[in-house]
């Protein structure tokens, strides 16, 4: 049950109620035994996100990726609609990490994180694999071309610079 405390904060509890009974077998008490879950619940959300988001960019990672791409293939047949799916590694990547820094190599990533969740449509899944490799599933497209205008935006966003740790820092990107 949701309880509140005192000071007024909400909290989740778990509560167990049983019947106390007299010698003659009929209810005379109800004792009510509680614990806040809270932190249970708390450690439930942390697991879930851990067993399936990439802990840097918080996209998703390759095993809730997998899932919904087996989601969409499926659905797609059902329906007879297109899916696409976009392989991106970010060139010179290593090159950028092992000369500049892992701090660096991570805001990078996490920026290009976010320019890859702009230029979706917020129904698609960008994921992190691992490394400096991204893929994107769009489900329900109306056409072939949709994917190459979307390849277009991802590649002319990246051309601008990006900033990581003070760095101003030009990428590409391969997108198969």
């Amino acid at each position: 049950i949701w309880n509140r405390r005192k000071n007024g904060d909400i909290y989740v509890e778990w509560l167990s109620v049983v019947a106390i009974r007299n010698a003659a077998g009929t209810v005379s008490h109800y004792a009510g035994l509680f614990s806040d879950i809270t932190t249970q619940e708390h450690v439930r959300d942390r697991l879930h996100n851990l067993a399936y988001y990439d802990a840097l960019t918080d996209l998703p990672n390759r095993e809730l990726f997998n899932d919904r791409l087996q989601n969409a293939l499926a659905q797609a047949r059902r329906e007879r609609r297109l899916v696409a799916v976009m392989f991106l590694d970010l060139d010179r990547f290593k090159q950028i990490n092992d000369s500049l820094g892992h701090a660096v190599g991570d805001e990078l990533l996490k920026a290009v994180a976010a320019i890859l969740r702009r230029c979706v449509r917020e129904s698609d899944t960008v994921a992190r694999l691992g490394g400096d490799e991204f893929t994107i599933l769009m489900a329900g497209i109306a056409r072939p071309d949709d994917v190459t205008l979307v390849a277009y935006d991802i590649v002319e966003a990246l051309s601008a610079p990006l900033i990581a740790e003070c760095h101003s820092l030009r990428v590409t990107v391969s997108v198969w």
